[in-house]
């Protein structure tokens, strides 16, 4: 590995080790589980100050790109970190997209979610059975008068259950933070109803999946996206 680090351009010098690191990554030449070269070797190789690569190591491990385990070196993490994923969408939903712009967004996720549900059918029993069981729970809840709360915690677990549903990592990963984010929005619609209409929706989703009715997807996430868009007011 002695010349995989060499600096190119004119930047400061933690951003010389962050910006190769992440180079070597994008280009395959570092995979996860990889052991890098210690300090001293990073550091003589990209010419900064074995300071600056003990820095860069750090801005890389709070993203959850490296794993620094101490007295045995620095290692590429072998799962993308949560932490990477968590602050790029932060850095776009802190700027307060509207409710168009969300509805448009939800709607096209939505889609791909289940389409990935469907593809990884095979895989997904546990998921499918959790769904049916938080079904089971939700009409429970409306059954018995159940708080608002209880209603939109059960919704939201249905939701989660999804994203584990597609079987892939990074996509559940966004939907889950997604669905967080919209946690508010989704409160929002249990004040002018007891669950019902979720019930009804997430019936339906439930029903694509086990019936893996492809055709029906975009005709059942333009239900569920359109009742949770009109329930905001």
């Amino acid at each position: 590995m002695s010349n995989l680090f060499e600096a190119s351009k004119r930047e400061s010098a933690v951003d010389i080790v962050v910006n190769s690191i992440k180079q070597l990554l994008m280009e395959r030449r570092l995979k996860p589980g990889d052991k890098l070269p210690n300090e001293l070797e990073i550091s003589e190789g990209l010419g900064v100050s074995r300071g600056s690569v003990r820095e860069a190591m750090k801005i890389l491990s709070a993203f959850g790109l490296v794993d620094i385990r101490v007295g045995n070196g620095t290692y590429v993490c072998e799962t993308p970190g949560n932490e990477l994923i968590d602050s790029l969408l932060f850095s776009f939903f802190v700027s307060n997209p509207d409710i168009s712009n969300l509805y448009e967004f939800r709607k096209i996720f939505e889609t791909d979610i289940l389409q990935l549900v469907l593809e990884h059918y095979e895989e997904n029993a546990v998921e499918r059975k959790k769904l049916a069981e938080n079904l089971e729970e939700l009409k429970t809840l409306i059954d018995n008068g159940a708080a608002q709360s209880k209603i939109t915690e059960n919704d939201l677990d249905f939701h989660r259950l999804l994203g584990l549903a597609c079987h892939n990592q990074i996509a559940a990963r966004i939907y889950a933070f997604v669905m967080d984010f919209m946690q508010a929005s989704i409160t929002n619609t249990h004040k002018h109803q007891n669950g019902e209409y979720v019930y009804h929706t997430h019936m339906a989703v439930y029903e694509v999946i086990e019936n893996r009715d492809r055709d029906r997807i975009d005709e059942v996430v333009d239900r569920t996206v359109e009742v949770w868009f009109k329930l905001q007011d």
